[in-house]
């Protein structure tokens, strides 16, 4: 004969709860060590494909707004301009190591040093 356990509603909201955080783990965890959904998933700062070439273009982190901003001022990582280049522009902010997108005091989101936008602007000499 089968016992007819009930559980209380604490407990079942605890075990879902472990669940779901086991879940996060995991898939963080997944992320971390390179698994996953490959395509279209580099991160500020990150390479490109496995070639070495820093792309910065993720907006994930951003608000619609924001994102709409990087594209109202064609933001892109690869400047057409010759001498117009991010990390030359009055608005840059360098990263914090060497090698990482960097930001703008205009744009949000992560900027790439060679990129540009329609607010570059040369630096002032003082």
């Amino acid at each position: 004969m089968s016992e007819n356990k009930r559980i209380s509603r604490r407990d079942f909201i605890e075990r879902v709860g472990l669940l779901g955080l086991a879940g996060v783990g995991a898939s963080t965890l997944l992320a971390a060590c390179g698994g996953g959904d490959e395509a279209g998933t580099e991160g500020a700062g990150q390479t490109a494909g496995g070639g070495g070439e820093l792309s910065c273009m993720d907006t994930s982190g951003l608000t619609e707004s924001e994102v709409q901003m990087r594209e109202q001022l064609q933001y892109t990582d690869d400047s057409m301009t010759d001498g117009q280049y991010c990390n030359n522009c009055q608005f840059w902010q360098p990263a914090a190591t060497a090698g990482e997108c960097g930001g703008c005091q205009i744009l949000k989101g992560p900027v790439h040093p060679e990129g540009w936008c329609t607010s570059w602007v040369a630096p002032t000499t003082t």
